[in-house]
Parts: structure tokens; sequence; C-alpha cells
């Protein structure tokens, strides 16, 4: 059809194949595990792991989608500037450290240092979270359903503002994720801090 953009879809079996630097309007599907990296500096493609990732799974994304229906490795979320990342099962250690903007949802439990160092942008986390929460976040939001073990130095756990109750439900149902709205906390910064 005239004037209609068209999708480019990739679909490759295998455990090594990495989709990274993908360009906007490709459409990967992975039919199994992905190893290190998958969707790194991804630009607006959307990219589907049918298994579980490696370490630094949408590393440096700026625009596009992420989806593992497995679990991620460590540092899953790292450096992202924009797009979304969803793990549907569990992610390990530095999940969205360094975080400057997008947003980045984990259904089951994360690890240590979630959040660390985060400058802007969200992670929701449907289940628990390990050791320091939230550690030297500057802005941004951490919202998480379960308990955490601690809180990072300046962060600080607050409650949710109906705007917040309004996007997590329509991330929920778009993404299909079978989430509710009962338990969630929100962690933020104690104070403002340049950068």
């Amino acid at each position: 059809m005239p004037g209609r953009s068209t999708v480019s879809t990739q679909e490759r079996t295998g455990e090594t194949l990495e989709a990274v630097d993908a360009q906007k309007k490709a459409h990967i599907v992975i039919r199994n595990d992905a190893g290190d990296l998958i969707g790194a500096l991804n630009d607006g493609a959307t990219v589907l792991v049918e298994g579980s990732a490696g370490k630094y799974a949408a590393d440096g994304m700026t625009a596009g989608e992420v989806v593992i229906e497995g679990d991620a490795d460590e540092g899953a979320g790292t450096a992202i500037y924009g797009g979304i990342l969803v793990v549907k099962g569990d992610a390990r250690n530095h999940v969205g450290q360094l975080l400057k903007g997008g947003t980045i949802i984990v259904v089951g439990n994360v690890g240590d240092y979630a959040g660390s160092f985060m400058v802007a942008g969200t992670i929701i986390v449907g289940g628990d979270a390990g050791r320091e929460l939230g550690g030297s976040m500057v802005s941004g939001a951490i919202f998480i359903k379960g308990d955490y073990e601690t809180l990072g130095a300046n962060s600080q756990q607050t409650r949710l503002t109906k705007n917040d109750k309004k996007t997590l439900e329509d991330l929920f149902a778009k993404h299909k994720l079978g989430l509710s709205m009962d338990g969630f906390k929100k962690i933020v910064p104690q104070e403002k801090r340049s950068m």
C-alpha cells in the first residue's frame, strides 16, 4: 500500500545470534536462549527472545523494544537512553545501572544494585530485590511490588500517585504481564542532585 512502511522480519534459531545495533523497523525473533548483549544499541527495532538472555541485554538502547520471555543475566538494561526492556522472568544484579531514560520491567525478582546511579527513566520490579536498591540514584523512579533487602544511598520509599498507577496499569495491560497494582511501592531519590 502506498505510504505504508513495511517491517522486515528476521528469525533465527541458536544461542549465539546477537541483535546488536538493530535499526528502526526491524523485527527480530530469537526462538531460543540468547547470549550477551542481545538488543544492545537498539535504535528502534523490536527484539523478542523466546528464551533467556545473557549479560547486558539492551545495553545502551536508545529506542525500540526488547522482550525476553525468560530470565536475564547481569546488567540487563545498563545505560539505556530510551525504549523499553521487558524481562518476563528474573534478572540478576545491576539491572538498570546508569539508566538515562526509557523503561525496564522485570516481572520476577532482581538481584543487588538495581537502579544504581540512575539519572532518569523507570524501573518496575514485579517481585523482590536484593541489596542497595536505587543506590546513588539522581532522578527517575523504581516501582517494586515485593520486598527489598536494603535501599541504597540517597534513595527513599514513597507512595504512588494516581498518575503512577495509571502509567503502570497501562504498561501491564499493553505487555500482557498479569501484574496487579496491589502492593507496589515507589523508590525515588531523597534529594535532587545536579549532574
